[in-house]
């Protein structure tokens, strides 16, 4: 690309790019309630949607201007402004967005594919190197041989999308073109020494001309979240000359100009732009800048927390093909930003995601926080246990004179309170988090009365926070701030969809499925999505099943419908296996003892207890392996993998048609010689 199309090329971005945040923030400013309030602005809305608001502006101006008239009239003087054109972080705040897709497009799927079909070199490394120069090379582009007569080209329609409100609307904007986006990547590769196959260039300016829109409006937007700490100061400034051109048109309205006008300041740009909603930029779920955040309210330099080796298996369990749930995420940092200590709860049903999303927040902040994970079935449920854990990490981490534990520090809370006033004071205007999962499944019996849940602090110091999970049931709690999972049930659906998505792009097997039975993909995502209700732990077993090949005879319209169903027709499936009344319920027996024991077991204990061959239990434990967690040792120990699948079997007539007595299974291991597996541990 000769040097004065390149020229070009970056004057039509940056004007682009000006338009793009200019309709975000007026349109916001105008149409929506929650900005306005935000803002200092008093009224109602308006006008709703890209058009109406276009349309309001339009017909407020003295010579009753047309909206699309009226967009580009301003939009050509906004583009050719010399203040618009010199203003580094634009330029900055684009080259971002450039660089955050590349690095999205280096992890796609879809680009392996193309490099291993031709079998070209994989190019991650090479985007992921773009990526990181792209910031420095885009503002280094000289733009003074740029033809400013030259206008953006931006149609009617697209116009209409910029200067809406509706994150529908604006997911729909594109950038300039493929062609466009080609040469400038060519260029740009060449400038570094490297080159790109035909193909994958084609791939990757596809991305860039559908996603550029989003991506730098995320870019901003992410910003406008942490203070507006690079381009606050750059939205006034295109805000202040976009109100100057309306006023120039002549804008007579007194009701839009004073919204309009009222957005005045950097930290009031922050909050219009805070309120926008999230876009999935549609390459792939990216938690980087997550992990920013949260790592600026730790010290990234001391040592990691030293956590306990079962909290390790279970981060690594619940973290695998993670995907999405950033709102969760931006909800916490909101928190973590907001107040100035406290409980954040998150709130869920079985099987939503609550552990893994627990699980993913360690790894996010870098192992900088004290984890509990309390769990059932690995036995893991008392007071003391979270005590113990707890202030053995905080000793350990910030090095305080504790040789050992107090006798008393796991009665109560109240050596837990002392340590965190200790720590408190060490923190440096730093914050201390705690992450503790699955609250309802503590045992409580134990706890004093009217103590809360693992006798948590009824007072926190200053920048000390719990974060924690449990089902929507009543616990004792101190004062505490709720996110309620269920009621995000559009965003959870849109993970799903990129979860189901990711694991049929990862596996032949199921691809194959949806072939065998002359499907579409969308089809399937969708259909599982919907069957699943936004359950993560349905996806994880029926994926696993149709990967495996124990779906093959199982078409999509005869699928298990949500997590109970799930468990029903693998139970139904189990019955048929064994013919044997009692061949089975002394088969079944071994599953309902795993439900009762508070610690993992081997085979051949199992085998003892329940009178059986060992090779025929492993057999059983074989069967049931996808509801059971296996250690590592050797031989393993097996645990049931999740309380939803120990509550099913609970359930009164699915005990009754087992034909198994819990009480006798009780008190068989209540005897002496198991009450290290049923006791306290």
């Amino acid at each position: 690309m000769p040097l004065i199309d390149l020229a070009n090329f970056k004057t039509r971005v940056i004007g682009c790019s000006a338009v793009m945040a200019i309709g975000q923030v007026i349109s916001n400013a105008i149409a929506n309630p929650a900005t306005q309030a935000a803002a200092g602005m008093m009224g109602g809305p308006i006008a709703l949607g890209g058009v109406s608001i276009l349309a309001a502006i339009a017909g407020s101006i003295a010579e009753t201007m047309a909206a699309d008239e009226l967009a580009n009239r301003m939009t050509e003087g906004l583009s050719k402004n010399p203040r618009i054109l010199d203003n580094h972080d634009l330029i900055k705040a684009a080259g971002e967005a450039i660089g955050y897709i590349l690095r999205e497009v280096a992890k796609s799927d879809k680009l392996i594919a193309i490099a291993e079909t031709k079998n070209l070199p994989y190019p991650e490394t090479t985007l992921s190197q773009l990526a990181e120069k792209t910031p420095e090379y885009w503002l280094d582009i000289n733009t003074n041989t740029a033809d400013l007569s030259r206008g953006l080209n931006i149609s009617e329609d697209q116009l209409t999308k910029i200067f809406s409100a509706d994150a529908e609307e604006f997911d729909r904007v594109t950038g300039l073109t493929t062609a466009d986006w080609a040469s400038f990547l060519n260029e740009f590769a060449a400038s570094e020494g490297k080159s790109f196959d035909a193909e994958i260039v084609e791939f990757v300016a596809d991305k860039l001309y559908a996603t550029f829109p989003k991506a730098y409006r995320e870019v901003l937007k992410l910003d406008a979240a942490k203070g507006g700490e690079k381009f606050a100061a750059m939205l006034l400034n295109l805000h202040q000359i976009a109100l100057a051109e309306l006023k120039n048109l002549g804008l007579q309205n007194g009701e839009i100009l004073q919204k309009l006008e009222a957005v005045a300041t950097g930290q009031q740009i922050c909050q219009v732009m805070g309120k926008l909603e999230s876009i999935e930029i549609g390459i792939r779920s990216d938690l980087a800048q997550v992990q920013n955040w949260l790592e600026r309210f730790v010290d990234t330099s001391a040592p990691r927390l030293p956590l306990p080796y079962e909290c390790e298996t279970i981060i690594q369990d619940r973290t695998q093909d993670f995907t999405g749930r950033r709102f969760v995420f931006e909800a916490i940092i909101d928190f973590l930003e907001k107040k100035p200590k406290g409980y954040f709860v998150l709130e869920a049903d079985p099987g939503v995601g609550k552990s893994s999303i627990m699980a993913k927040l360690v790894l996010l902040m870098q192992r900088r926080c004290v984890v509990h994970f309390n769990s059932q079935s690995q036995g893991t449920v008392k007071a003391k246990q979270f005590l113990e854990n707890a202030c053995t990490q905080l000793i350990q981490a910030f090095k305080l004179d504790y040789p050992t534990l107090p006798e008393n520090a796991t009665t109560d809370g109240n050596f837990l309170s002392r340590l965190l006033g200790e720590v408190s004071a060490k923190l440096g205007g730093k914050k201390l988090v705690f992450v503790v999962d699955a609250l309802d499944e503590v045992d409580m019996s134990d706890h004093g009365r009217g103590s809360n849940v693992l006798y948590l602090p009824d007072a926190l110091p200053d920048n000390v926070y719990f974060i924690v999970s449990k089902r929507p049931e009543s616990l004792p709690l101190p004062n505490h701030q709720v996110f309620d999972l269920m009621q995000y049930s559009a965003k959870s659906l849109a993970d799903v969809k990129l979860y189901i998505d990711k694991r049929t792009s990862n596996s032949a097997s199921i691809q194959s499925w949806i072939n065998r039975q002359s499907l579409q993909r969308e089809q399937f995502v969708a259909a599982v999505a919907e069957k699943s209700q936004n359950n993560f732990m349905y996806l994880r077993y029926v994926l696993n099943d149709i990967d495996s090949g124990k779906y093959s005879d199982v078409s999509l319209k005869d699928l298990p419908r949500e997590l109970e169903g799930y468990y029903e027709k693998h139970w139904a499936r189990m019955e048929m296996a064994v013919r044997d009344r009692e061949l089975r319920r002394r088969k079944l027996k071994v599953i309902y003892l795993l439900t009762k024991v508070r610690k993992p077991v081997s085979c051949d204990i199992l085998a003892d207890f329940a009178e059986e061959d060992a090779l025929d239990l492993q057999e059983v434990l074989d069967d049931w392996e996808q509801f059971l967690r296996r250690s590592s040792d050797t031989p393993p120990d097996y645990s049931i993998y999740h309380a939803s699948f120990q509550r099913f079997l609970h359930r009164k007539d699915v005990v009754q048609k087992a034909g198994v007595s819990l009480r006798d299974i009780e008190t068989a291991i209540s005897d002496n010689l198991w009450e290290d597996l049923y006791g306290d541990g």
